[in-house]
């Protein structure tokens, strides 16, 4: 679009072709934009920009580098998430400061948690939250992806591991391994959900939210059914994770990882392996490893929800194909690993 701003004793009109479109055209383009820092840049351009921003309802809430952890009070490193809120202060503190015309509230208050940063806009929908690296240390030449989905708790989650161009040993400590790398996904999911927690409860017409890492190692992900049960059952949650003996100061103050996550429920896991497996393009996978994992008393898992074993294993196809069925080479893992035979583990509540 071309704007006209020449001066008009050069016989131009001086008026701003912005001016013409409607705001409910604005807003759609605010949403497409998403990414709040530009958004909080955009508000410093007219007083129209202003009043409009703070509307749109499809946000992207980018972190783009994390403090080192020896600026924390934690000093065996395990504070990924007192970084991460550090690091909001720094890359996202300096867009909004600038202009004291431009403030999320107060001109003097730090945004100092992804809660308060959102407290400027009115009207989300939409939510993704985008952290600068996954949550999981891991050897080398070990990849795991995961995808899990929460309500009050966790729903479900899949969870794919494997070791490129490894020549370690699987039949002997390959379970041990396994296992450890399906307790570690289901931490790290149940620490983003609980970081989330008090957005859930101030956002009521939040209505889909993601949690990802710019790794592409994880995902949470909570539909309308699932953020409803979440804020409905808040009270609940909160005197669930108490039991860690935290103050709520810690809480604000952003000691995540370790004492504050959301308790992560029995469950029941279904392991597929294959020790070795070439895929069509060459690439060859040490120890692929496809595990599913329910709650115990969710319906579907085979025995003790009311479903036939017959219709977890259709769940399960479902569930890993909806993860990552569409994600190339790790979409013909899932369709072999989903061919093997299956293995069940349950785990007690921790």
């Amino acid at each position: 679009m071309e704007i006209n701003v020449k001066h008009p004793a050069y016989g131009f009109d001086q008026s701003d072709g912005f001016d013409s479109i409607p705001d409910p055209i604005v807003l759609h383009i605010f949403s497409k934009i998403s990414d709040i820092k530009t958004l909080i840049r955009c508000r410093s351009v007219s007083k129209r920009f202003n009043s409009l921003v703070p509307q749109a309802d499809s946000l992207l809430l980018r972190v783009d580098r994390v403090i080192s952890t020896t600026d924390s009070d934690d000093d065996d490193g395990d504070s990924f998430f007192l970084a991460f809120l550090r690091s909001i202060v720094k890359s996202l503190h300096n867009f909004i400061s600038p202009n004291k015309h431009t403030h999320f509230g107060s001109p003097t208050r730090t945004q100092n948690s992804p809660t308060q940063i959102l407290r400027g806009f009115e009207n989300i929908r939409s939510l993704q939250i985008e952290l600068p690296s996954g949550d999981l240390r891991l050897e080398k030449g070990t990849t795991i992806k995961w995808k899990a989905h929460f309500g009050k708790t966790l729903k479900s989650c899949v969870i794919l591991g494997f070791r490129g161009g490894s020549e370690a040993d699987f039949s002997g400590g390959g379970l041990k391994m396994r296992v450890v790398w399906t307790i570690s996904a289901l931490i790290a999911a149940s620490a983003r959900h609980y970081m989330m927690l008090d957005v859930i409860r101030e956002q009521t017409d939040l209505s889909n939210l993601v949690v990802k890492d710019k790794d592409n190692e994880g995902m949470v992900v909570m539909d309308k059914g699932g953020l409803k049960e979440c804020r409905e059952r808040g009270g609940e949650e909160e005197e669930m994770n108490n039991n860690n003996n935290n103050s709520n100061s810690n809480r604000r103050a952003g000691v995540w990882w370790k004492s504050n996550r959301t308790t992560v429920p029995a469950v029941r896991m279904r392991m597929r392996h294959e020790a070795r497996m070439e895929l069509s393009n060459g690439v060859k996978l040490e120890g692929a490893t496809l595990v599913v994992v329910r709650p115990i008393n969710a319906s579907g898992c085979g025995g003790r929800g009311g479903g036939s074993e017959a219709e977890e294993q259709s769940g399960d196809v479902g569930l890993a194909m909806g993860a990552f069925g569409g994600d190339g080479v790790y979409g013909e893992a899932i369709e072999r690993l989903l061919k093997c035979r299956s293995y069940i583990l349950e785990m007690n509540s921790f």
